[in-house]
């Protein structure tokens, strides 16, 4: 069976997280005569969640000695006052820092951290290719494909996790993190259990040199990399004269200023990669997770890669589907919004993005999205 994993973005995210976006392919499975009704989506492909945002909430834990313990990434930003007034203002509650783009600024500005995320990103993508092809092997069967959907700042901690694993780096990474965290835990008083959550393990893991991540598709949703990238994988990774993934996918809703931040993205692209423009609106919230994969042009080509009964006829209905207007306008559950509401959504969001490209200004720029889509006051 193939494999999709699935990296979050921004936010807290509690164990069982991919279920929302678990959820929305589900559903939108229900298009589509190639799936049997009664079937969920595991019985097509097997979806693994990662989650990382644990790490952050370590790092918050021991903020005040780590802050002046960590390297900073440098570029002329002051990391430590600006996530320390962001601290403050969101009253020392974890979860609002979290879920208005203070993650941001620790992956960003904070290279230990950083660090940590990819790490732990690395472990499971690695132990997962390497145990589902051992499995194929011995059960003499086909190796399976894997593909990754990652959303908001998951796209940039996919893309640059990638990187080490496709250039053989990550194992000294963890070395290098190791060695950092000896010091910051000698200058910030942390625990064994804080240290073990920041670095994770890489044991199960099979040695650099012995995989090939072959990924066979990158879908990022709502793609901050081009603000917050530190590699380039998507631009550069060659392995034996061909690129390591297949194709990369650059998904973004017109009207998300999140993924927008600064304009469009002005470096190098591999050939592979693809460009999907939406424009829907189904739900206030169009920054969701659920809410990108709901449209037909965006799980199409999720389904076309993974799963082998989504047919050419299935994907051609998909077409037809993401060219209706229910589709590029307001529909589902706000199909009945007047326009003046409409035209008042779509103004404010635009506004919301009209910042300088740099990551601090994402974060201002998460912030004043929510403010104005009412959930945050």
């Amino acid at each position: 069976m193939n494999v999709l994993f699935l990296l979050h973005g921004v936010g807290r995210h509690a164990a069982g997280w991919a279920s929302d976006p678990v959820a929305a392919l589900q559903k939108a499975m229900q298009l589509y005569p190639c799936f049997e009704a009664a079937k969920p989506l595991a019985d097509y492909v097997k979806p693994i969640e990662i989650k990382y945002d644990d790490i952050f909430d370590t790092v918050l834990e021991r903020w005040v000695q780590l802050a002046n313990a960590l390297p900073t990434a440098g570029g002329g930003f002051a990391w430590t006052s600006k996530v320390a007034e962001l601290l403050r203002k969101a009253g020392d509650d974890r979860n609002t820092f979290a879920r208005f783009g203070g993650d941001v600024l620790l992956y960003a500005g904070f290279a230990l951290v950083a660090r940590a995320a990819r790490l732990r990103v690395n472990a499971l993508i690695a132990s997962t290719i390497h145990e589902e092809n051992q499995a194929a092997i011995e059960a003499g069967r086909s190796p399976p494909k894997f593909g990754l959907v990652a959303h908001s700042l998951g796209t940039t901690i996919a893309q640059d996790a990638l990187y080490q694993l496709a250039t053989g780096r990550w194992v000294a990474e963890e070395q290098s993190l190791a060695a950092e965290l000896a010091r910051a835990a000698t200058a910030a008083g942390l625990s064994e259990q804080q240290k073990n959550a920041l670095s994770g393990s890489l044991a199960s893991s099979p040695p650099a040199g012995t995989l090939a991540v072959n990924l066979h598709g990158l879908f990022l949703i709502s793609d901050t990399s081009p603000v917050l990238k530190q590699s380039g994988y998507y631009s550069e990774i060659q392995t034996a004269g061909v690129y390591d993934c297949h194709a990369v996918w650059s998904v973004n809703h017109e009207f998300d200023p999140i993924s927008h931040v600064g304009g469009a993205f002005t470096g190098s692209w591999r050939p592979e990669r693809r460009e999907v423009r939406l424009r829907h609106f189904h739900e206030q919230n169009i920054h969701a997770f659920a809410h990108y994969l709901s449209h037909p042009a965006v799980h199409c080509d999720i389904f076309r890669l993974l799963i082998p009964p989504f047919s050419a006829a299935c994907y051609q209905v998909a077409q037809t589907l993401a060219a209706e207007p229910s589709w590029n306008g307001f529909g589902g559950a706000l199909a009945g919004w007047a326009e003046q509401e409409k035209e008042r959504l779509r103004r404010k969001l635009r506004d919301a993005a009209g910042l300088e490209r740099a990551p601090q200004k994402l974060r201002d720029a998460i912030e004043k999205y929510f403010r104005t889509i009412g959930l945050l006051r």
